[in-house]
């Protein structure tokens, strides 16, 4: 019943907003760096936690252990970095609203950027994507292959000046513009989707108040007090039902 319900809200909704969360990162078998136990192993293995690493204190006064945890730990495996049917389904989604005249528009946090992977162009990331990387110094863009073949402190071929991760780090500020196409697109939409996430996480605690709508829907595995304040409801995982829900 869920599913159909999602399904003709998603039909009759000409601009729809998207709300990924870590959920979509977690369902494509990338482990989240504040999970338990991973967190832990991190803090057992370098003596620092994930959260310090990823701080921009902590990349500006000692980069050389910065680089080892940043390749180690959040550019590995990546040939599992892969989308997940529910990237995918999204996609498609995009691709079909865009044909009608609509739009589809996803925001996030997450950092491996499997949206556009999967075909996805409508995507704003907040936190940026461990895929670009440039130089301070003549802003030349560099991929993950790069920085994980570099000894130490990867530094621009051209130039040699410092590569700069392309993620955002704790203790630096949002990018106003992204700050405002989002609360604007969200504003405009007939339709607000939260997946992965839950309606009192940073992403949407932060911008669902512009959306003024009666089409809030939530989807996400896991239970959280303010579930309830969803217009529609539907636990499970992303990448099972919104294939079902999206043609």
């Amino acid at each position: 019943m869920a599913y159909e319900t999602l399904r003709k809200m998603l039909e009759e909704s000409r601009r729809i907003m998207v709300f990924s969360g870590m959920g979509l990162i977690r369902e494509s078998g990338i482990p989240y760096f504040k999970d338990e136990p991973y967190a832990y192993e991190i803090e057992t293995k370098y003596g620092v936690s994930p959260e310090e690493f990823l701080s921009a204190a902590y990349y500006s006064t000692r980069p050389g252990a910065f680089y080892k945890f940043y390749k180690e730990e959040m550019l590995r495996d990546r040939s599992g970095r892969v989308p997940n049917e529910a990237h995918y389904a999204l996609a498609r989604l995009e691709q079909k609203k865009e044909s009608q005249g609509g739009n589809v528009i996803v925001a996030t946090r997450t950092l491996s950027g499997l949206h556009r992977k999967a075909g996805a162009k409508n995507v704003i990331e907040l936190h940026g994507d461990m895929s670009h990387n440039r130089c301070t110094r003549c802003g030349k863009e560099f991929s993950m292959d790069y920085i994980l073949e570099s000894p130490g402190i990867p530094q621009c071929n051209v130039c040699h000046g410092a590569i700069r991760p392309g993620i955002l780090l704790a203790g630096e500020a949002l990018d106003n513009g992204m700050i405002t196409w989002v609360a604007n697109e969200t504003e405009q939409a007939d339709m607000l989707l939260v997946v992965g996430t839950h309606l009192d996480s940073y992403l949407t605690k932060r911008f669902r108040h512009y959306y003024h709508g009666s089409k809030l829907v939530l989807l996400t595995d896991e239970h959280h007090p303010t579930d309830q304040e969803a217009d529609v409801l539907i636990y499970g995982k992303a990448s099972e039902v919104l294939p079902q829900a999206i043609d």
